[in-house]
């Protein structure tokens, strides 16, 4: 037995009726444990009463972009009351994990101040899609929660919708009927209007009266006035909606041709009430994990459940706080939710991990490590139902780790400054920087734009970038003194919900406002996957299409001149357009008279518009007719590349643990991955692991299925990943699988693909960079072109070694060698846009030998170091002494022999020439450094050290300054620069030649 509280403690409020009292026994009955209570509900519905299980779907509304959470169990049916989709069963039931941190339900600033609210909770829910109405689901949920759940019927209260004479709705009197036919007395029907008994799905669509089932926990007097009134003893348990009506967009309401039921009833809260707790912490959801707490955290008091003004000193709150966050936490992250996303979602859960860091070592004096300690408890208690919680443990520790140590971080740096910033500000008191970190870039930002009003963007910027709440960007207003609207900040968010939105330019918005207008029908497109694989050869074929419209210059017209850029609109295409991250396809269209050449295509709300020109000695028109055809090869590299990006997105999961892909961009020629990875960074041996892998699965050629699916069939799909923040449609989604015995590559995508990984040939990464803590971009090719960059690599790696081979026989002759790794190192920093490129793992491998051959070359001269400074320097001012048309002698040197050493003390070089002006430059490790020096006799007020090592340090980017106590009118210093070797011979050139300009217009 589970031990919850004391031994039978007598429970009576002074005001209450003895019939009020209540006893509540030291053991729980073993039918009452919230696991009991959550299976029985469960076996009703589908054992008894025929209805279809469906598993929770992820709290991350992967098909819903006007929610950050998924907030009730409705979520996942939408597209089956918007009429988009067809339900798989006509009655089915399930308990479906939901958070409300936002929004509408936004409960996350009482956490822990109630017995009621959580961010993260279990919603339990029947429904029925056209099958049963409202006798039936009243009828369902009374005999529930009387027969099966034993709670008193003189507890319960049942409310109705009363009308609304502006909509023109009636009283649901039906459903008044119903429930005096059940058996509730007259008196505990109780009616309200739509804020409490009426729902719906938005400002328009599928909507409803409802009736709640209240109970009074207090005890069997009438207190039906108390109902919807806010009492914590007297709540509603358990809501029943009937989806009857739809809402047009002018506000009218329309009878639908079927009904449909959507109930849902909080199981932290029915436990409450079975477990007779006021609180619904006071259950076995809770109480086990205050248990643990106490346990971990030596020598605090343990959890005794008071509210208010008796929690004096906050340790209760936290408690609960440090419960809900973890189970909340748990479930976000168990369901592939990363705090590295930019969505508004991501920054949520971010932001109250901090909370319940910051809570653990400010209540608890826990550090480190208690959160994630926690989520073990969160897993041996909601495991067993949500079994991606048992299946992802790892992942979620990994996480907590990742992120708690990036908490510390920030928090070591960010309290000091914030004290200061607090010291210069007190009303900014208030707000807790631990939570916050970016409050402390927040208010500079405010201070040195000098922000006088926060307006939507910048709202959205604070919270969005910086991480502030809504709660704290009030507070820094009104300290501050800026004007803010807090309405502002909830518009922006709203308005980035959708993370697909396309933001359009007031042009593009006009053309498909135009469009839409002119009722011209999306382009037909489902063409191109209509593609096939003989004999190891792709067949792509051809399309039979008609000119719809023609534009140019934006502007609608009959025909278009031969060879003019121009944009055309056809019925049907063969071709892909930009979307997912893959380019759009070439190609083009071709008739009698000529062939429209197509470079790309741009999507207008599903109108395409192929961008090209008409290569003919006649006009093309609107009605004529064309065969459409695809630059077989451009479209082959996109479909080897876009599987890649599959290949490498599963693997660097299978090597690094918890990953989360960014972005990506796929082209004909090479791809682009950006990823987050919560763990220890991108390693050359990744590197060489990833390739090796990804060649391993490209070898063995697996299949590459791809179905197509809704998203009730994608939330039912086993080990599929899919983006945080991405929306996927209610229809049409496309499963590309690489699966074999030991690789699994499971993901929705629009693209195309090749039909096995063998046709991919060859992978290679070429370069990787880090993008800040967490993230890095890969760039990598396939096919012929990966080959290619071997070959390329091979070529390095052999000059190399004959570069090492002649090392002994010219160690004394530094400047054999200068030329030979200038050269090299050219071809080691390469662009990754570029066509000339190498494998990662050479470029890293051939570097570390460069690097070698310098240090043994820089330790056979370090003692003549001098020397070299001094012969190459000697052989300058014999041969490079320049004289001005005043006939007055200058010397502007750059050290060719500072290529191979490791540092270059220039003043070994301007001591040699101590009469003349002289400016010398070095370039060292991809690090410029320059100094010139002028005698004191000929200095001027236009000529002299500082001004004239200006010019060079304006080509730079750099800044030039005196050495310490010396006269920066006779000596000074360029600060050293890195500047990329692709660069340099440009900007040395140019350095030159406006140094010299300057020396002779002024000395």
């Amino acid at each position: 037995m589970l031990i919850v509280r004391h031994c039978k403690t007598l429970v009576r409020n002074k005001n209450t009726h003895k019939n009020d009292i209540r006893y509540i026994s030291k053991y729980l009955d073993k039918d009452k444990t919230s696991k009991a209570v959550r299976q029985r509900f469960l076996d009703y519905f589908i054992n008894d009463n025929s209805h279809h299980f469906v598993r929770s779907s992820p709290v991350v509304p992967y098909c819903d972009p006007t929610v950050a959470f998924v907030n009730a169990g409705m979520n996942q049916f939408k597209g089956i009351f918007l009429g988009t989709q067809s339900p798989a069963y006509m009655r089915v039931a399930n308990s479906q994990k939901c958070v409300r941190v936002g929004g509408k339900h936004n409960d996350l600033s009482i956490v822990g101040a109630d017995g009621s609210h959580h961010t993260f909770f279990e919603m339990l829910g029947n429904w029925s899609f056209g099958d049963y109405f409202k006798r039936e689901a009243c009828a369902l949920a009374w005999k529930l929660l009387t027969d099966v759940y034993k709670i008193n019927k003189k507890t319960l209260y049942v409310t109705y919708f009363n009308g609304d004479e502006k909509l023109g709705l009636k009283p649901d009197i039906e459903c008044k009927e119903i429930w005096r036919s059940i058996g509730v007395d007259e008196e505990r029907i109780l009616p309200f209007g739509m804020k409490d008994n009426f729902w719906e799905m938005g400002p328009s669509g599928p909507c409803g009266p409802c009736t709640e089932i209240h109970v009074d926990q207090r005890g069997f007097r009438n207190r039906a006035k108390f109902v919807n009134k806010g009492v914590h003893d007297l709540n509603e348990v358990w809501n029943l909606v009937f989806i009857q009506y739809n809402r047009n967009l002018n506000g009218t309401i329309m009878q639908l041709p079927k009904g449909y039921v959507d109930t849902g009833m909080g199981l932290e809260r029915l436990c409450a009430v079975l477990q007779r707790r006021l609180s619904n912490y006071d259950t076995d959801l809770f109480l086990p994990m205050f248990v643990a707490i106490q346990k971990i955290c030596k020598g605090i008091p343990r959890y005794n459940g008071v509210f208010g003004e008796k929690d004096w000193n906050g340790l209760q709150t936290s408690y609960r706080i440090l419960a809900d966050h973890t189970r909340m936490l748990t479930a976000c992250l168990a369901d592939g939710m990363i705090p590295e996303e930019k969505a508004c979602c991501s920054q949520k859960l971010r932001r109250i991990m901090r909370k319940a860091f910051s809570v653990s070592e400010l209540s608890f004096g826990k550090e480190t490590g208690l959160v994630k300690e926690l989520v073990n408890y969160v897993v041996e208690s909601l495991g067993g139902v949500y079994v991606e919680m048992e299946k992802n443990i790892n992942q979620v520790r990994q996480i907590i780790d990742y992120e708690e140590e990036l908490y510390k971080s920030l928090r070591s740096t960010a309290a000091i400054e914030w004290s200061k910033i607090v010291q210069e500000q007190p009303l900014l008191a208030d707000l807790e920087v631990l939570e916050m970190p970016g409050l402390v870039t927040a208010y500079k930002d405010i201070k040195n734009n000098n922000v006088k009003e926060i307006t939507s963007s910048f709202s959205f910027k604070l919270y969005d970038t910086y991480g502030l709440d809504e709660n704290a960007i009030s507070k820094l207003s009104k300290a501050l003194n800026i004007t803010y609207d807090e309405k502002l900040l909830q518009k922006a968010l709203d308005l980035s919900k959708n993370v697909n939105r396309m933001i359009d330019s007031d042009e593009k918005e006009g053309l498909i406002k135009r469009l839409k207008e002119m009722k011209i029908e999306p382009t037909v497109d489902h063409y191109k996957y209509k593609y096939t694989r003989k004999n190891n050869t792709y067949v792509f074929g051809s399309l039979p299409t008609k000119v719809i419209r023609l534009m140019k210059d934006n502007q609608f017209i009959d025909s278009i001149e031969p060879d003019v850029e121009c944009n055309v609109i056809f019925d049907k295409t063969l071709l892909y357009h930009e979307a997912g991250g893959q380019a759009s396809d070439k190609g083009h269209a071709v008739n009698n008279s000529g062939i429209f050449q197509i470079d790309a295509i741009e999507d207008l709300n599903g109108v395409l518009l192929h961008r090209g020109r008409f290569k003919s000695d006649s006009r093309l028109a609107v009605g004529d007719r064309l065969v459409m055809k695809l630059d077989e090869n451009n479209r082959l590299g996109n479909m080897r590349n876009h599987t890649a990006t599959h290949l490498l997105n599963a693997a660097l999961r299978d090597l690094k643990g918890v990953t989360c892909q960014k972005s990506s961009k796929v082209d004909c020629k090479r791809l682009n991955f950006d990823v987050g990875i919560f763990g220890e960074k991108l390693s050359v041996s990744d590197v060489r692991l990833l390739e090796g892998e990804i060649n391993r699965v490209i070898n063995i050629g697996l299949n590459v299925k791809i179905t197509e699916i809704d998203s009730q069939e994608l939330l039912l799909s086993d080990n599929v990943t899919l983006i945080p923040g991405e929306t996927y449609p209610d229809t049409g989604i496309r499963l590309v699988e690489i699966v074999g015995s030991d690789f699994t590559s499971r993901e929705p995508c629009c693209g195309t693909h090749v039909y096995n990984t063998a046709d991919i040939a060859d992978f290679c990464i070429t370069n990787t960079k880090s993008l800040g803590r967490s993230t890095v971009s890969i760039h990598a090719i396939t096919g012929s072109i990966a080959q290619q960059a071997r070959n390329n690599g091979t070529a390095v790696e052999e000059k190399i070694m004959e570069l090492q081979k002649s090392l002994s026989d010219n160690i004394d002759k530094p400047e054999v060698f200068n030329s030979a790794m200038s050269s090299i190192k050219q071809s080691l920093n390469y662009n990754p846009e570029d066509d000339y490129v190498l494998p990662a793992t050479v470029r890293h491998d051939c570097l570390e030998k460069l690097n070698e051959i310098s240090k043994q070359i820089k330790s056979a001269t370090k003692d003549t170091l001098k020397e070299f400074i001094e012969m190459e320097m000697k052989c300058a001012l014999e041969t490079k002494v320049c004289k001005t048309k005043q006939n007055k002698e200058y010397i502007i040197h750059y050290l060719r022999s500072s290529m191979i050493l490791e540092s270059v003390p220039l003043q070994k070089a301007t001591k040699l020439c101590p009469n003349i002006p002289i400016l010398v430059i070095s370039y060292s490790d991809n690090m410029v450094k320059a100094r010139c020096c002028v005698p004191e006799n000929m200095c001027t007020k236009d000529f002299n050290a500082q001004k004239w090592l200006n010019q060079l340090s304006v080509i730079f980017n750099s800044t030039a300054a005196a050495p310490k106590g010396q006269d920066p009118a006779l000596v000074c210093n360029m600060k050293a620069k890195y500047v990329n070797i692709q660069e340099w011979d440009t900007l040395l050139s140019e350095g030159l030649n406006l140094a010299k300009l300057y020396v002779e217009k002024h000395l």
